[in-house]
Parts: C-alpha cells; sequence; structure tokens
C-alpha cells in the first residue's frame, strides 16, 4: 500500500525539555511507520509544520492544498495526516468538506502526550490509523475514555474534553460533502466569533462574519439582536451554532433569526465554523 504521510506537527512531533513540550519534527512517527509497516511505502513530503493552537485558516488550507497537489501528482491508496489535538477537530471537519475529491481513504491522528513522554500513546494511534488505512476506511483516530482506539467520523467529530477525550456529535444530519475549489484561490472571511458566556459583546474590529456560538439549547443572548441586525444591514452574515434539529424553539432563538440570525444545523460548532468560513 502507498500511502502519502502529512505530518503538520503537534504534540505527535514535539518533545519535552525540563517539562516544556517543544515542536520539532516528525522523526518519530517516521521511524515508526517504516519499522512497523514494511509491507507499505510511506511518501511523506516536507509540510509546514506548527502547533495546534497557533492554528489559522491559511495554515490549514496551504495543509489541504498540498494533500490533493500530491495525490494529483502520484498515485497513492490513502493519506495518513498527523495533527495537534488541542484544535485537530476543527482541522478534520474542514477536511471532510474539501479532501472529497480525492477519492482515497484518509485518516487523522495525534497524541495528547509527546512521544518521548509516553511512546506508547503515540505508536497505537498510528498502529490503528493505519490499519484503517488499509481496510479503505476514513475518520479520526484517538483512544476513547476504556483506552480502546476508535475511529471518529470527520464530520461529527468536536473537540476533546480537559481529560483528551473526543466524541462526535449527537445530533448530526447526514452529510454530503461539496467541492470547494475556490477555497484555495480566495481571500479567507475573518470571522468574529461570539461565545456563549453570560455579558454583553464587545463587537469593536474588522471582521467579515459571525459566528454566534449557542448554548445547548440552540439560544444566545438577546443583547445580540440589535447586534445581528446591524451586522446583517452591513452586510456581514450571521450564523448560530449549534442548534438542535428537533423540539420547541426557545424566543430568543426566534427572535435572532428574525433579526437575520442564520441557523446552522445537524453539525457541531467545529463543523459550522467551517461552513462559515467556505461559505
Amino acid at each position: 500500500m502507498r500511502i502519502l504521510g502529512a505530518m503538520l506537527g503537534g504534540t505527535i512531533s514535539s518533545y519535552c525539555v525540563s517539562g516544556t513540550i517543544k515542536l520539532g519534527k516528525p522523526s518519530f512517527v517516521r521511524e515508526f511507520l517504516i519499522e512497523n509497516f514494511p509491507f507499505n511505502e510511506f511518501i511523506i513530503p516536507e509540510f509546514e509544520t506548527y502547533s495546534s493552537e497557533n492554528a489559522t485558516p491559511e495554515l490549514y488550507r496551504n495543509a489541504l492544498k498540498k494533500i490533493i497537489e500530491e495525490t494529483k501528482k502520484s498515485k497513492y491508496d490513502g493519506v495518513l495526516i498527523t495533527h495537534g489535538t488541542d484544535t485537530c477537530a476543527f482541522f478534520a471537519q474542514l477536511a471532510a468538506r474539501v479532501l472529497s475529491g480525492i477519492n482515497i481513504p484518509y485518516v487523522i491522528t495525534g497524541a495528547m502526550h509527546a512521544p518521548d513522554i509516553d511512546p506508547k500513546e503515540a505508536s497505537g494511534n498510528l498502529m490503528y490509523a493505519v490499519q484503517c488505512l488499509e481496510e479503505g476506511r476514513t475518520g479520526v483516530v484517538f483512544r476513547d475514555e476504556n483506552g480502546e482506539h476508535q475511529l471518529y467520523q470527520a464530520h461529527l467529530i468536536m473537540s476533546p474534553d480537559i481529560y483528551g477525550l473526543y466524541s462526535e456529535y449527537r445530533d448530526g444530519s447526514s452529510f454530503h460533502p461539496k467541492e470547494h475549489p475556490d477555497f484555495f484561490t480566495k481571500k479567507l472571511p475573518k470571522i468574529l466569533t461570539v461565545s456563549a458566556v453570560p455579558g454583553n459583546v464587545a463587537a469593536d474590529g474588522d471582521f467579515d462574519r459571525v459566528l454566534i456560538c449557542c448554548n445547548h439549547s440552540g439560544t444566545a443572548s438577546e443583547d445580540l439582536i440589535s447586534l445581528v441586525e446591524r451586522w446583517t444591514r452591513e452586510g456581514k452574515e450571521c450564523y448560530m451554532a449549534p442548534i438542535p434539529r428537533k423540539g420547541a424553539v426557545y424566543e430568543s432563538r426566534k427572535k435572532l433569526r428574525e433579526a437575520g440570525a442564520i441557523e446552522l444545523t445537524g453539525m457541531p460548532l467545529e463543523g459550522a465554523w467551517c461552513e462559515v468560513l467556505l461559505r
């Protein structure tokens, strides 16, 4: 099996010095793959690496664009992507929307601990990720609360909790990815993200679109109503997510919708962020 390796950084490509995690080169990943899968061919070109917390839409775009270009230049049977765990769900959600055209399986994985601290975690994730590729499966590989490896659906995955455990969005709808060729050429919008915390919103600065992060009930503060009306008049599209697909609608949600906010249902916040970025 011929596998393209896209090593984008994160803890799995880091090392620990005096208690501080530092971003390094993906040498552990490279050596592990070659040693444990001698019958597979891994092609690992140089990718721009970054720490998960420093990820940007532009870095995501550069990585995804290069993956697509590499799969066009040469024939591969699958793609193995390593990424930092903090923002892996955002990258995975975006990959689910723009990598559908490569028509080969891809698996994204990483590690919560640097390999020099806990090599078994990184090794186990890589081992299961390659096994999934060999089976023709696509998704995101991490361990669950029982220590068992799971392949999560990229379009449903949510960011991990404080213990580093991933989960899938339970109210997800059927997913039919579309091609987004202009994503790689257009100027990316600046997104103002409004957190779901009590209090008023200070919304100064330069932005093109707005993503209102809702509470689990699909609600957000009514203090946003006048702002949504103004932003909508200014041509700045406002979106709300996550939004439950069933059940009664709270009055605050109804008022925000009437003010111009666009509801994004059937996806977690990470997926909604990607939708706002791509529209």
